[in-house]
């Protein structure tokens, strides 16, 4: 049987052939990010890795936190791979925070907020007509 660490904020951590940043923990349970190496798309909430530290762990190319899939999972870990530095962790949680508010916004109902693509401002225009039928 094998045995499972616990992690703390901060934490890189592995559990199979997948990574995860630990964001917080709440007792037996972790909030947590995927690490993605070589990642194919650019998305609005990767964080890059990239500091002396990452360096030391042969972890070269494109391999980014992507904080907007957030999960809890079980705080029992096959490894711990590294610490992130406070700095790192911060910006972190920034670009989670973003994401999350950019999530609420996108799930808001229809007609929250008018489109200037279809009604914006024209050249020459001087402002809506008052009364009457509409001359467009």
């Amino acid at each position: 049987m094998r045995t499972l660490a616990p992690a703390s904020a901060g934490d890189v951590c592995r559990r199979g052939a997948q990574h995860y940043y630990v964001l917080a923990v709440d007792g037996a349970r972790a909030l947590c990010v995927p690490v993605i190496f070589d990642r194919t798309y650019i998305h609005r909430a990767d964080v890059s890795i990239w500091g002396k530290r990452e360096k030391s762990l042969r972890l070269v190319g494109s391999v980014v936190v992507r904080c907007t899939e957030q999960r809890w999972q079980k705080n029992g870990w096959d490894s711990r791979i590294m610490q992130a530095n406070p700095a790192f962790m911060r910006k972190i949680l920034a670009s989670f925070r973003r994401d999350l508010e950019a999530q609420a916004i996108e799930a808001g109902g229809s007609g929250l907020y008018q489109s200037i693509l279809a009604r914006g401002p024209k050249l020459g225009d001087r402002g809506r007509k008052k009364g009457g039928s509409p001359s467009d």
